[in-house]
């Protein structure tokens, strides 16, 4: 039987249906949404605000999405998704702990200045959207683990020596790095300072007893070639190429 066009079901069934298939009109609408969310937050927005961001009608939104809820669902699950990402590096920062630290903090604290109040407003909502719990739960919980791992494997190759229990060193990494997210958006040309000084932290707890020399200790010391808006573009190219490694200080 061939497959029943959508101009003949019913509205609800036609949004079914638009809702597992991507269009322009449906990434604009999402990205908006994304940015009325982390401006207005999730109690002020509307779907009013939502339609004006997205150029588009208030019954266009509702071609694509029943409740502001639902739409609210599809930004956390991106972002979810992006931070569950934010792990890719080549092999040779992948086999030196120093590197792949301040590699791992690096994403994290990126995502985290471009995200800070969306991430507030997803622990806010996870609190009575039980999809939205479980999404929150795995931006939380699964970096934690993956970080709690590495420093357990250091650990046992005897080149740290954790000051705290393994477990509690790596829940604290995500404040340390929401902290130097917030530093780095009111000093954002010391940006490469707090990477360095957040992973730093970070081998500080775990007792790593290698070279730390390549980390800057001074607000004073020279600016990264990274801090360039154009070399941070060039360096996400290069990371889409690159071999998984697991994340780290996230």
């Amino acid at each position: 039987m061939a497959a029943q066009p959508i101009r003949d079901v019913d509205w609800t069934a036609a949004r079914d249906i638009r809702r597992e298939l991507e269009s322009d009109t449906k990434d604009a609408l999402i990205a908006a949404a994304r940015q009325v969310f982390s401006t207005k937050g999730y109690a002020s927005a509307t779907i009013a605000n939502i339609a004006a961001a997205a150029e588009v009608s208030r019954p266009t939104f509702y071609v694509y999405f029943a409740t502001k809820a639902e739409v609210f669902r599809v930004v956390a699950s991106r972002l979810r998704d992006e931070l569950l990402d934010a792990h890719h590096h080549p092999r040779s920062v992948a086999d030196d702990p120093v590197l792949l630290s301040r590699a791992s903090v690096e994403a994290f604290v990126d995502l985290y200045v471009e995200n800070l109040e969306l991430l507030d407003e997803v622990d806010k909502r996870s609190a009575v959207d039980p999809t939205v719990a479980g999404m929150y739960d795995d931006m939380v919980g699964k970096p934690m683990r993956r970080t709690h791992r590495h420093i357990t494997r250091l650990r046992e190759a005897g080149v740290a020596h954790p000051l705290v229990e393994d477990e509690y060193a790596a829940h604290l990494m995500r404040t340390v790095n929401i902290d130097a997210a917030g530093e780095i958006r009111k000093h954002p040309h010391l940006r490469s300072f707090h990477i360095d000084q957040a992973t730093r932290v970070y081998l500080a707890m775990i007792g790593y007893t290698g070279d730390m020399s390549s980390l800057s200790m001074s607000r004073t010391d020279p600016p990264r070639a990274e801090d360039s808006p154009a070399d941070d573009a060039e360096t996400a190219d290069d990371a889409a190429d690159t071999d998984d490694a697991e994340v780290v200080a996230g």
